[in-house]
């Protein structure tokens, strides 16, 4: 009986958990591993399910052995898909911002870990503490800094997180911007030791571009120009030259149902990275595809590395029932490291949205 508050969680059932709770079940049952339902529903991003259950009574801040917690659980379903509806809605319930699992690593310093900007800030205004460290001494900003993600750090230092602090190594977060690569100038102003009110010397304009269109929005940090390429197709170029955006949005004759989505954005993915080998060569490498639905849309990212021309991919598609929006982020900065790029790229189109 109490297996069935899961499965109904997992099938989305939200009226069915009530009943269940009613009945004698349970709403904190753990699996063999300890991990609750409250966990699963956050994990997939199911809100109606997280309500339901704590409506029912379950205990928000309950710890899995490894320390999951389902505010931890949000957020890692979070950084794939940049949906942070969970994570708001556990933090309204009350879920403790700064608890962490084993390795120490709390939501900020996964949020931060992942460019999640978005989840970032409201992890911050709930009470994150944006100087705690994990076990091995790394804190949200060492962590923001070693992705090359200046957003992200800038936002952790004006809410106080301090860049001279030191993990148990001796090593600063401007120690760990020169990890993967040669950081870019206006981290490391960023990082300077005595930051200013914009987080790091002065001199460092917050240049943010917006974007709006008919069927998407887009906010860019940095400096970006934009043009059309044809109707339905934009490129946004960083000024520098050295990463490119792609958006290209199709209309839809018919209104899809879901299964007919999940078939059609699996095509769609498969077409574009044989457009991808056909542009670059044919020994572009492409990650594992990750499928997350958001809202009344399924979304599909992949990233993807043609190493010939050094360049690194990352491909957002959205199938809505009645579009289809296709989202290209090109990085040409040979001496940036693999992972540094992908971390650079869920920053620069956290807040792309769908409309």
């Amino acid at each position: 009986m109490s297996e069935d508050l899961l499965l109904y969680a997992q099938l989305g059932y939200a009226d069915h958990i009530s009943r269940l709770v009613a009945g004698g079940v349970d709403p904190d049952w753990r699996r063999a591993d300890g991990v609750t339902t409250l966990m699963i529903a956050a994990l997939t991003g199911r809100t109606e399910i997280i309500t339901a259950l704590v409506d029912a009574g379950a205990t928000v801040d309950l710890q899995a052995p490894d320390g999951m917690t389902a505010l931890l659980a949000a957020t890692a379903f979070a950084r794939t898909t940049r949906e942070i509806a969970a994570v708001e809605l556990l933090l309204a319930y009350g879920a403790d911002p700064n608890l962490a699992n084993s390795e120490g690593n709390d939501a900020l310093m996964m949020s931060a870990r992942h460019g999640l900007v978005d989840g970032v800030i409201v992890l911050l205004k709930a009470g994150s503490d944006p100087n705690r460290a994990n076990r091995y001494g790394t804190s949200a900003l060492m962590q923001a800094a070693r992705g090359h993600l200046v957003e992200t750090a800038r936002i952790l230092i004006r809410a106080g997180a301090d860049p001279a602090q030191k993990d148990e190594r001796g090593l600063t977060p401007a120690n760990y911007a020169k990890e993967l690569g040669t950081p870019p100038p206006e981290l490391m102003t960023v990082l300077a030791p005595s930051p200013s009110e914009l987080g790091g010397g002065a001199s460092m304009p917050r240049e943010v571009c917006r974007f709006s269109k008919e069927d998407f929005s887009l906010k860019l940090i940095g400096s970006w120009s934009e043009s059309s390429e044809a109707e339905g197709s934009y490129e946004f170029l960083e000024t520098t030259g050295e990463r490119q955006i792609l958006v290209s949005s199709t209309r839809l004759p018919v209104e899809l149902d879901a299964d007919e989505r999940y078939d059609a954005i699996s095509r769609r993915v498969r077409e574009q990275m044989d457009q991808l080998r056909n542009e670059t060569s044919p020994e572009c490498k492409f990650s594992e595809v990750r499928f997350a639905e958001a809202s009344d849309a399924i979304q599909a990212r992949f990233n993807g590395m043609d190493e010939s021309h050094d360049t690194f991919f990352a491909v957002c598609v959205y199938a809505a029932p009645l579009k289809f929006v296709t989202l290209t982020y090109r990085d040409f900065r040979p001496k940036l490291g693999e992972e540094a790029r992908g971390r650079q790229a869920s920053e620069s189109v956290a807040s792309f949205r769908v409309k």
